[in-house]
């Protein structure tokens, strides 16, 4: 059984809270990130991930927690998670096939190691490299 996320707030805020007889499980928005990039980065064709966004590439440019960079999260009204990737692939490899993967992986790392249900995973090919 997926918990739903019931709200996502702003960058930093808890994403998920599980309450048990031991106590409580916070999971914030910066676990499902690393997570992610690091599920994403192991994945064949993939380079690396790219800032998206003023503040993420300003973050990258300071050398600041580059963990998050290219991972934009969201939720839909049912409270599932949606996922923005932009990576840069490798030249030569079959985007689809990458993107396919990228998407499989990721939901099933999230769904396996945080128990949040991924509604859609959408990856965004910024640059290409040999």
């Amino acid at each position: 059984m997926y918990l739903s996320i019931k709200t996502l707030r702003k960058e930093g805020d808890d994403l998920k809270k599980i309450e048990n007889h031991l106590g409580d499980i916070i999971i914030t928005d910066r676990y499902i990130k690393s997570l992610i990039a690091c599920t994403v980065t192991e994945c064949i064709g993939v380079v690396g991930m790219n800032g998206f966004g003023a503040g993420q590439r300003l973050k990258s440019l300071l050398k600041m927690d580059g963990s998050e960079k290219g991972i934009i999260l969201k939720t839909n009204a049912d409270g599932e998670l949606i996922i923005d990737l932009h990576i840069t692939a490798s030249y030569g490899t079959n985007i689809s096939t990458v993107a396919h993967s990228i998407e499989d992986k990721v939901k099933y790392a999230l769904e396996s190691e945080a128990d949040i249900k991924v509604h859609r995973v959408n990856t965004y090919v910024d640059d290409m490299k040999a």
